[in-house]
């Protein structure tokens, strides 16, 4: 099926992400419909895998003093050895290459021949009888750089016995202050393979042809570190024209349509949040003042009796809706006043019953923390459909979104998005959640996947955040009134979701820069800079 986003062009200028597994078969289409040798792909992989990583070096400051080579038997480990190569004759002196593995591929055997006739220093991992050797554990413990080629995008089981001790050694090296850059990917992480399973942790990652979608897994992301994408003189056209998993954004890709300058608060939207409780009266404050911040024009706070005066005091520009105890504002009377929804920020337990009136009011709508949980009660419990809604956002974070699958019968969908599934699976299963519930899905993280699931799901939409100065309490309360503004402006739900993600990422990324760490107060002041910023055309 035809992604209909790619109909319109709403990936325009994106790049694309791919899966270990295509990557493999744009490799293998080079060879057979270009007749491009193997051992040339092998060539332009090291040689140009080693300049980039030189010009990285010197622009962080790398310090190149004793630099290691661990060459698996297969085309990454061929790929490790012609970058050895390169960097011998590029001036590097003091290397070693160790190898691994007993089953070398054809490629892999010319390039360990050729750095034999180099007399280059090179060491077997292992001893005759199949145990890792001293020398090994000395090699890498003497590292001030490791460059990872154990394995690649071929890998079909976990990495175990001794391959896996040496992911160790690497591993514990890197805590010890050497640099760790992986060739392609990090062994261990590709589609397939468990996240929780042996893979190297890098600190920069050379990657071949297109970038990996299993990079960016929340759990793997870390471990690829700084990612630089080189070609190894695959046919342009063949990149073109591969199968994306999905699709990478960042700030280049935030653009806010233009408010004409005489636009004033009854015209840019009337947003209602409900949210905030006696324990948490903060979020509620945070969550209307982002909105404010990211344009909408008039924010209700409808929030338990209890709450009211203090919602009004901490915020002044809001309109408070004192709600009495057990008593729910209907959907009847949300469509005449407001144009979208927001709910859940510091709400508390026990919300069903309003939830309920929010999604059958069909108005735009964007759910979090307690109201994700109270939608998935109702839905778990047959009280509603999972579709019974209009256009719908769920923002749950890791712990949010297993809660909500467990709720919904949903055990094996929370398990494949948990910290022991695969990329492969982790993938799928978001895909699966949004399209069972027709909805657009933000799983926040350090990375943010955005996944569209209505008319039969879309491209999922990667944010590489990476930013941990933004994983402070009362962010995803910000991020909540920030789409919650984009939907009362009159955004497509997807387009709300995205655009508030790229906005909130991008307040974190100025707040950091000017603060260092900060607080979600000191966040939401810079909503207002980068939509100003953004804003494009005409209105």
């Amino acid at each position: 099926m035809i992604d209909r986003l790619l109909l319109w062009g709403y990936y325009a200028g994106m790049e694309t992400l791919v899966s270990t597994h295509t990557m493999e078969s744009i490799d293998s289409q080079a060879q057979s419909e270009y007749a491009i040798p193997a051992l040339v792909l092998m060539e332009q992989a090291g040689l140009k895998g080693w300049q980039a990583f030189a010009s990285y070096a010197r622009e962080k400051d790398i310090p190149m003093g004793n630099v290691v080579f661990v060459a698996g038997g297969g085309n990454n480990g061929g790929d490790a050895l012609v970058m050895a190569r390169e960097a011998f004759f590029s001036g590097l002196e003091s290397f070693t290459i160790l190898l691994v593995g007993s089953r070398i591929s054809n490629s892999c055997s010319v390039q360990r021949n050729i750095c034999r006739k180099l007399g280059f220093a090179h060491v077997e991992a292992e001893n005759l009888d199949g145990v890792l050797s001293s020398e090994t554990s000395r090699i890498i413990s003497e590292a001030d750089v490791l460059i990872d080629g154990i394995a690649g995008t071929g890998l079909r089981g976990m990495l175990s016995g001794t391959t896996a001790e040496i992911v160790k050694l690497i591993n514990s090296q890197r805590t010890r202050g050497a640099f760790v850059l992986a060739v392609d990917i990090p062994s261990g992480c590709s589609d397939g393979m468990s996240v929780a399973g042996p893979r190297v942790l890098a600190d920069a990652t050379i990657t071949m042809g297109l970038r990996k979608a299993a990079a960016y897994h929340p759990v793997c992301r870390v471990g690829w570190g700084d990612i630089l994408r080189v070609n190894p003189s695959f046919p342009p056209v063949l990149l073109k024209n591969s199968v994306a998993a999905a699709i990478l954004s960042g700030q280049d890709d935030l653009r806010l349509k233009r408010f004409s300058e005489d636009v004033y608060k009854n015209t840019r939207g009337h947003l209602a949040l409900f949210a905030g409780s006696i324990a948490f009266s903060g979020a509620a404050r945070l969550s209307a003042r982002a909105a404010f911040h990211s344009r909408c024009g008039l924010v209700t706070l409808c929030c338990d009796r209890d709450v009211a005066s203090v919602a009004a005091s901490e915020t002044p520009s809001i309109i408070v809706e004192a709600i009495a105890e057990q008593a729910v504002l209907k959907s009847s009377q949300l469509v005449r006043t407001y144009q979208a929804l927001a709910a859940g920020p510091g709400w508390g337990d026990g919300r069903e019953e309003q939830v309920l009136e929010l999604v059958q009011s069909g108005l735009p709508t964007v759910l979090d923390a307690d109201a994700i949980a109270a939608f998935a009660k109702l839905v778990g419990d047959h009280r509603i459909s999972g579709t019974a809604h209009g256009p719908l956002v769920l923002t749950p974070h890791p712990g949010e979104l297993h809660r909500m699958l467990e709720a919904l019968h949903m055990p094996l969908l929370a398990q494949e998005t948990g910290p022991s599934g695969t990329p492969e699976s982790f993938i799928d299963s978001l895909k699966r959640v949004a399209v069972a519930l027709e909805i657009v899905l933000v799983y926040k993280s350090h990375v943010v996947w955005i996944i569209d699931g209505r008319n039969g799901g879309s491209l999922p939409i990667v944010v590489d955040g990476m930013n941990n100065a933004l994983g402070v309490a009362g962010s995803g309360d910000v991020l909540t009134g920030i789409i919650g503004s984009l939907l009362a402006q009159g955004y497509d739900v997807l387009e709300a979701a995205h655009t508030g993600v790229l906005v909130h990422q991008g307040a974190g990324l100025l707040a950091r820069t000017d603060s260092g760490w900060f607080d979600a107060e000191t966040l939401i002041t810079y909503i207002g800079n980068v939509c100003r910023s953004a804003e494009v055309g005409r209105a």
